[in-house]
């Protein structure tokens, strides 16, 4: 009998590490799970620090995941799901800021690790095919985040100028401690996609806190009548006890760039709360950086304010700083995805917005979307299910999961040159030699690097115990050590 000709996509999995998976999920690549006695792919993975791999088909190739490892000082499976963050700095323009980020930038690691994969499997014959990041034909997508900390009215109202004609890819997070007494506001953000910011602008250690922070902001939205799907944490903190409190109150996606930045959306584990990460830099902390020692502040709040010509030279850095950034991601095929705080007293961003907003005109095939519809896509996307075999010349592609009102995209890879199809049809034939290409990666534009005055002992401390003087003193429940310190502090301070 002629030897059975098994699928080059998808790729078999056994046993292999969670960061992985996570990997594989967001590069699109079709994968599913080993069924001992089946032979469902050609190319079976495993990782031989967790055991031999249980069984391998007449036909197969086997991949130890382990060899993967050997390029890296650490183990970049488990650096892909690493909760760690810690101050980065970046310059520009002769200005130099800094934020607390992820310490591992996860998608540099990604793409390194999938190129890696990708050469063991093409060396052995196999096909590089996975579904595309963004709806069919488009190359990146746009969004700007805008965070609602604070309730200014004239900043506000100018916000909501800002943004006119491009509400579509606009997201916007509202902080319930400032705007529960300005319904009125709110009631300006019917119809676009609002998610919560919290209640206090803080975000906590435990799960009892984080709970009802959270279900005290999704209650003030609520009796505006506005149902939040989606949440991101205050300063962009993140913490498993906050990934808990958001599965309990059924929040669907989320955003900390504490967590992971610039990088495709995941889901991290098993949870099902969808990670958006987004580009942790906003014209707030560029003004943060203003060597000047005034204090950025509104004219009723007091303070030594800004001069204003030190203000407009930041608006014109941070605005070519983010068409810089939009350049780079979308020759990568990175996503646009933005945010700031115009509404507050740091200064006026509103034409940092409006700028944001209108680069997306300068790229023709740009997703403009909410994070909302981002989350509903990436649902879609995650469930597409196709087989890909060899005829000849040509591959075959046959998919299962095209359900949706999106347009689903394939790409196949050759080196740095990608091609976008339509998988149109439960059937989808191609020759690569046919297929018109374009060029994806090079420089990765202006990146981070760990600040040369890091936090020192007292803001590790600070850290430690939680430290903060948001939440008022008599909410602060005294039930552990770190409450019980930080109320003593706050009595005392």
């Amino acid at each position: 009998m002629p030897e059975v000709q098994l699928p080059l996509l998808p790729l078999v999995l056994d046993d292999v590490p969670l960061g992985l998976r996570l990997a594989l999920a967001q590069e699109g690549i079709p994968c599913q799970d080993r069924a001992v006695g089946m032979p469902e792919g050609r190319f079976v993975l495993y990782d031989s620090r967790r055991g031999p791999c249980r069984w391998k088909a007449p036909g197969q190739v086997v991949i130890d995941v382990e060899r993967l490892r050997a390029a890296w000082p650490a183990d970049p499976f488990a650096a892909l799901t690493s909760t760690r963050a810690r101050r980065q700095q970046w310059e520009f323009g002769g200005l130099q800021f800094t934020e607390v980020i992820a310490t591992v930038d996860k998608r540099v690691l990604r793409e390194q690790l999938m190129e890696q994969l990708r050469a063991e499997i093409e060396l052995a014959d196999g096909v590089w095919l996975r579904v595309a990041a963004y709806p069919f034909p488009y190359r990146s997508a746009l969004n700007f985040r805008i965070d609602y900390d604070e309730y200014q009215p004239e900043r506000f109202q100018a916000t909501m100028a800002a943004i006119a004609g491009h509400e579509s890819s606009t997201s916007h997070y509202v902080n319930g401690s400032a705007y529960r007494d300005h319904p009125e506001a709110i009631a300006r953000l019917r119809g676009l996609d609002v998610g919560s910011h919290g209640y206090w602008h803080h975000t906590y250690r435990s799960f009892e806190e984080n709970l009802r922070n959270l279900r005290r902001g999704i209650d003030v939205l609520r009796a505006a009548r506005i149902e939040p799907l989606g949440f991101v944490a205050p300063h962009g903190r993140f913490n498993g006890e906050l990934l808990s409190a958001m599965e309990r109150l059924g929040i669907t996606h989320s955003s900390e760039f504490a967590l992971a930045y610039d990088e495709l959306p995941f889901y991290l584990g098993r949870s099902r709360v969808l990670q958006v990460p987004i580009h942790p830099v906003c014209f707030e902390i560029m003004l943060e950086a203003l060597p000047c020692g005034a204090t950025i502040a509104a004219p009723s709040a007091g303070g030594t304010p800004v001069p204003q010509e030190a203000i407009d030279r930041v608006q014109r850095l941070a605005v070519d700083y983010f068409r810089e950034a939009a350049r780079t991601k979308y020759r990568n095929g990175d996503p646009l995805f933005f945010y700031g705080h115009p509404t507050g007293a740091k200064g006026p961003s509103t034409e940092v917005v409006r700028s944001v907003l209108a680069m997306g005109g300068d790229f023709a095939a740009l997703w403009k979307t909410t994070l909302r519809e981002l989350a509903a896509w990436w649902q879609i996307r995650s469930g597409v299910r196709f087989t890909v075999i060899r005829q000849g010349d040509e591959f075959v592609v046959e998919t299962d999961g095209m359900a949706g009102p999106y347009r689903i995209g394939v790409e196949y890879l050759r080196g740095r040159h990608v091609a976008r199809m339509p998988l149109g049809a439960p059937r989808l034939r191609f020759s690569p030699s046919a297929l018109a290409y374009e060029v994806r990666g090079g420089s990765p534009g202006v990146r981070p690097v760990r600040a040369k005055r890091p936090d020192g002992w007292r803001a590790r401390l600070q850290q430690f115990i939680d430290w903060e003087r948001v939440t008022p003193v008599e909410e602060i429940v005294p039930n552990n050590w770190r409450n019980l310190a930080k109320r003593a502090l706050r009595t005392l301070s």
